[in-house]
């Protein structure tokens, strides 16, 4: 294969990556807003309602875990699939807030209260696609996307 052919693929590639970053941006967004407009009592909730400050905490964490997820992973893919690292960097962050916030507000309630509320993956599995699905997803396309900017690096050199 010619130079020519090789840098000619590269952009093929690159331009697959950045369609296809821009697809799952789009498809982040409309599914966590989805179910937040569907299941507003469970996103749109009043943390200081709280009667324990650990528990009032970990809901304000879940708060804004369920905003940085539904707005900050379409944005950081969007800036990622236009080339930026920094936003690159900043993905796992928004991948994995609203997944590690729920089991902290899981942890508070079996504190507070002595039950369990897990039992809601099995009431509404559609859940799994927000709590565990799509922050999974997002996290597989950004190891992808550093592995092929390592790959871009060495072949570079």
């Amino acid at each position: 294969m010619s130079t020519a052919q090789s840098r000619l693929r590269t952009v093929e590639i690159d331009a697959a990556h950045r369609f296809h970053l821009r697809g799952t941006a789009i498809m982040t967004f409309v599914i966590y807003w989805l179910m937040v407009f569907t299941f507003q009592d469970f996103f749109l909730f009043n943390p200081t309602a709280a009667t324990d400050i650990f528990r009032e905490i970990t809901l304000w964490i879940a708060l804004v875990g369920w905003l940085v997820a539904a707005i900050g992973s379409p944005i950081a893919l969007l800036l990622v699939s236009q080339g930026s690292l920094r936003a690159l960097n900043f993905l796992p962050f928004t991948a994995l807030l609203w997944p590690v916030s729920v089991v902290l507000a899981q942890i508070s309630a079996y504190a507070e209260t002595g039950e369990s509320y897990l039992g809601y993956l099995f009431d509404y599995p559609v859940f799994v696609i927000t709590d565990i699905a799509l922050p999974a997803f997002i996290l597989v396309k950004w190891s992808r996307m550093r592995e092929t900017l390592a790959r871009a690096e060495i072949a570079m050199s």
